[in-house]
């Protein structure tokens, strides 16, 4: 396990998505109902980054081509054979750790 600090929790919204440099990899974070979730910034299809695009009902959804991805898994809701990189997150006091491990 690699924990690395990537922010303090205040500096994350209490709601939205928020990219991070965080060892030299773009790191998206899915804020909401109490959680941080950390995925690669980058869509299964294009690569293009998943931070400019939004969160509907639980879904994180590409600004290109609307691929839908779990926020809670980052497993693909559509197309469902994809599945973003995903980093675990654990709060310590007021830092966001992530494991680049």
């Amino acid at each position: 396990m690699a924990l690395v600090r990537a922010a303090a929790v205040s500096e994350l919204p209490a709601a939205g998505l928020t990219q991070r440099l965080v060892a030299g990899r773009k790191i998206l974070f899915v804020c909401g109902n109490g959680t941080v979730r950390a995925f690669e910034d980058r869509c299964a299809h294009l690569g293009l980054p998943l931070s400019e695009g939004r969160v509907d009902n639980g879904v994180l959804i590409c600004p290109a081509h609307e691929w839908e991805y779990d926020v809670v898994t980052g497993v693909g809701v559509n197309p469902k054979t994809v599945c973003l990189k995903a980093f675990a997150v654990t709060i310590e006091r007021d830092d966001v750790l992530v494991d680049i491990g």
